[in-house]
């Protein structure tokens, strides 16, 4: 049970002011109400705008078109091809791996490059002994 309060709450008053409703808004069937007036544009500041970002000039001229001045992609003349070197038998012995394999707490394993640094893919070893990245 609440105590008892001996002292009384001031009752607030609360001003009114007499002002006029605003005006009801009335839309018509297919209207837009997000609508906004058009802007009639300025075109002295418009050009005032230009002459200070468009480098001074006060002139208005249409965009030309640049693609006249494009030659394409293509050479003149076809590339020659280049002979591709047969590998030799030092090329086809795969070199020793310069890093080394890391088996994290996390269960994957990460390759360990020989200044310390990580891979950041992690990889599962397989019962053959490959690593496989996971996906």
């Amino acid at each position: 049970m609440v105590p008892f309060w001996p002292f009384k709450k001031k009752k607030e008053t609360v001003a009114v002011l007499d002002e006029e409703p605003p005006a009801p808004l009335v839309y018509k069937r297919g209207e837009d109400p997000m609508a906004r007036e058009s802007v009639t544009s300025d075109q002295a500041a418009y050009k005032d705008a230009l002459a200070l970002f468009g480098g001074g000039s006060r002139s208005v001229e249409a965009a030309s078109d640049q693609s006249v001045h494009y030659d394409g992609a293509t050479a003149s003349q076809p590339a020659p091809k280049e002979e591709v070197p047969q590998p030799t038998d030092a090329v086809l012995e795969s070199p020793e791996p310069t890093f080394t394999w890391v088996h994290h707490t996390d269960g994957y394993h990460y390759k360990m490059n020989p200044d310390g640094s990580f891979e950041a893919t992690p990889h599962t070893k397989s019962e053959d002994g490959t690593y496989t990245p996971y996906s």
